[in-house]
């Protein structure tokens, strides 16, 4: 096998070499510096509008929570005042409560009628009994038909 050699001549001109560039200091755009500004004006936008949201919504938060409390504890009291009221009313309360003032429990069971006129002395008694024994004219049928009803069952408790 034959191989051929290559001849390296040590004395070659520099200037037929190929070159290296050389690489020049590269020119700062202006443009770069007003595009990083504008990144940083919206960032520090954006960032606080963050923030401000955070902290609106975290006081609202715990308003929210205050007024919940605040309404349990309403509630609760709302519960104690209905509680006390039920008392109040209840009838065996007012019964002690009557007899203490000195009112007598009645013996029967009592009714009333609606219809009796205010008895101002013993004179009036007796026009109020003629009233109510005929009724005037001017009153309705159904009426009458009540008062008489009523009267006829008022009469039979007495």
């Amino acid at each position: 096998m034959i191989v051929a050699q290559e001849k390296i001549q040590w004395q070659e001109s520099l200037e037929n070499l190929p070159r290296k560039r050389k690489l020049s200091p590269k020119k700062k755009n202006p443009h770069i510096l007003k595009w990083a500004l504008i990144l940083v004006l919206v960032t520090a936008v954006a960032g606080s509008i963050g923030a401000l949201t955070v902290q609106l919504t975290v006081a609202k938060g715990a308003q929210v929570r205050a007024l919940e409390k605040e309404i349990t504890g309403l509630k609760v009291h709302n519960d104690l005042l209905q509680l006390e009221v039920d008392k109040l009313r209840s009838v065996s309360r007012i019964e002690s409560a009557a007899l203490a003032m000195g009112m007598e429990k009645p013996a029967g069971t009592v009714y009333v009628s609606g219809n009796l006129p205010a008895v101002k002395n013993d004179s009036g008694a007796q026009a109020a009994q003629n009233a109510a024994d005929s009724p005037p004219a001017k009153t309705s049928a159904l009426k009458q038909a009540s008062r008489l009803f009523t009267g006829f069952f008022a009469s039979t408790q007495r």
